[in-house]
């Protein structure tokens, strides 16, 4: 046979080529071809979730910021707020400050945390003579989550302390010049107090003092008055 009819023959087969020798090898490439195709599917698809997620983090972001900015959802009188920080045009830091009682305090901070996600950085807390708490609040913002722990930023714990009257005694009163002060017994327990003074074992502040009154403040804002009682009365 010559080489001219070899080829002729060759060629000749080529076109004898069924459909299912077609798809036999077309289902071999892709058996070959298929994990490397899946990997560079998962890889996409992660990737675009992962941007999809980036961008609701950085809108969560710039929406918590005008929170903060315009801060609409405190509409309490006694506080001022205001960003400290910013960097590349978002804030960094958030600063309030104001006189309340602590039940205001604790309703405003409770507020807060549900409108921002913030870190305390630093805090002053002074006890005022009308019972009032003024508190500087330095706090760095956070990326916000969906669930977030609980803070308690109040300078004390909110615990209540029933008044019972017979537990409390005035044993005398001294005047120094324009002060007075007073030496009160409480469970057998007794205080020097002055007008100002604070009593952290029951929470309450010392309001006024006088020689034969002293008035304390409780947490909430509301007075108790304790008169000096005669000796032989009833509780004695």
């Amino acid at each position: 046979m010559s080489l001219s009819q070899y080829l002729k023959t060759d060629i000749s087969s080529l076109y004898k080529i069924t459909g299912s020798t077609v798809c036999v090898f077309v289902m071999l490439q892709l058996a070959v071809w298929y994990p490397f195709l899946s990997d560079a599917q998962n890889d996409l698809n992660h990737h675009l979730k992962r941007k999809e997620r980036v961008k609701t983090e950085w809108r969560q972001i710039q929406e918590q910021a005008n929170r903060l900015k315009e801060a609409v959802f405190i509409n309490e009188l006694w506080i001022n707020h205001r960003i400290e920080s910013e960097k590349n045009a978002m804030p960094t830091q958030w600063l309030i400050e104001g006189d309340a009682g602590i039940i205001e305090w604790q309703a405003l901070l409770e507020k807060i945390e549900e409108h921002a996600a913030l870190g305390l950085q630093s805090v002053q807390w002074q006890r005022l003579s009308n019972g009032q708490w003024r508190g500087r609040l330095l706090f760095d913002i956070k990326i916000p989550r969906a669930n977030r722990e609980y803070h308690n930023w109040l300078p004390i714990k909110l615990r209540n302390h029933p008044f019972v009257e017979k537990d409390w005694r005035i044993l005398s009163t001294m005047r120094v010049g324009e002060n007075t002060s007073a030496l009160l017994e409480y469970r057998q327990k007794r205080h020097w107090v002055r007008q100002g003074s604070w009593l952290p074992s029951v929470g309450l502040t010392v309001d006024k003092v006088s020689f034969d009154q002293v008035t304390l403040r409780t947490k909430n804002g509301s007075k108790i008055e304790l008169a000096v009682r005669e000796i032989g009365g009833r509780d004695d």
